[in-house]
């Protein structure tokens, strides 16, 4: 919500009500890398460090770490100096007028933007990866204590693309968005991002599927 309506009230001209959209759209940024990171460390916790990981008031501990830290990092960001956020014009590609542009409501500092978002996300999406790795290799482990039948490849793909979405892997393509593809791979971001909670929803229906064993048993115990 706070990206659909950004460009509608930066036309508004108003200074405080776009450096409040600003600080607004950049918390809920960082919020969604945060908690991604934190579904890394939730599959470490299931997978990796399977005995002894009871912790007390844990959901409460990961709701604060998950809406902290972003409030944390964007107050210092307003601390330092509030001009970090307001009006930021973007210029128009492949425009036969080379001086169009577009505003929005965003960081204004380039090094702030870096820091925060890339640098912050950067370190996220390699501990998400090396999470995402291991869940594969666990994968591949299981198989060998399953037949063909009663676990699929394709449930193995579907966890696969499913945790890909869950840890954010896809938010990396931004990373790569230079040069003649960045087009191409801009599309992609947006239409895979979209999917997320598609995917994730076949995740869980293909997680919660009973197997064709478990499915003979049953209809041969009634």
């Amino acid at each position: 919500m706070n990206f659909l309506s950004d460009e509608w009230i930066s036309k508004l001209m108003i200074d405080g009500l776009c450096k409040t959209m600003a600080v607004l759209l950049h918390y809920s940024l960082l919020c969604t890398f945060t908690w991604m990171a934190i579904e890394g460390l939730h599959l470490y916790l299931m997978l990796i460090k399977v005995f002894n990981t009871y912790v007390k008031h844990y959901i409460q501990k990961l709701a604060l770490l998950g809406w902290g830290i972003p409030a944390v990092v964007v107050s210092l960001c307003i601390a330092v100096d509030k001009d970090n956020y307001g009006q930021f014009q973007i210029k128009m590609q492949n425009q036969k007028n080379s001086n169009s542009s577009v505003s929005m409501c965003w960081i204004t500092n380039k090094i702030v933007h870096y820091v925060t978002n890339c640098g912050f996300f950067g370190m996220i999406w390699l501990w998400n990866l090396t999470m995402l790795i291991t869940v594969c290799v666990k994968l591949a482990q299981m198989r060998k204590g399953f037949d063909s039948v009663s676990r699929s490849v394709w449930k193995d793909l579907w966890t696969v693309l499913g945790l890909s979405s869950l840890l954010g892997i896809t938010w990396a393509l931004p990373f790569f968005s230079h040069g003649p593809m960045s087009v191409v791979q801009t599309y992609l971001l947006c239409i895979l991002n979209s999917l997320q909670g598609f995917f994730i929803f076949l995740w869980y229906y293909t997680m919660k599927q009973p197997s064709k064993e478990q499915t003979t048993n049953y209809t041969s115990d009634k």
